[in-house]
């Protein structure tokens, strides 16, 4: 089971990705859980407990204060997150965790 964050300023968008996200993991037998958060719930959290983290577009100034871990940290396609494609963000999510599991 893959657990991905998704980030945002707000996460008010990043909580109707993530649904949007889930209900697609069925239709593509995907073993992954979404969680949602904004920079500052992300900067508490045990980032370590994530296999991604995926940030918002318009949030990707403070990306690197996200990326102190060994957890990659990716900026979400523009396309992906200004429809809240959460279909293609499974897609997206899934050819990801792929290159991590040869890169690592």
């Amino acid at each position: 089971m893959a657990r991905v964050l998704i980030v945002c300023g707000s996460s008010i968008s990043s909580q109707s990705l993530k649904e949007s996200a889930q209900r697609s993991t069925e239709a593509y037998q995907a073993d992954i859980i979404f969680e949602s958060a904004n920079f500052q719930q992300a900067q508490l959290a045990d980032l370590e407990q994530y296999q991604l983290i995926l940030i918002a577009p318009q949030a990707d100034y403070d990306i690197q204060s996200l990326a102190t871990t060994n957890v990659p940290v990716k900026q979400m396609p523009d396309d992906i997150y200004g429809w809240m494609n959460g279909e293609s963000l499974v897609k997206f999510t899934m050819t990801e965790l792929d290159k991590n599991k040869v890169a690592g």
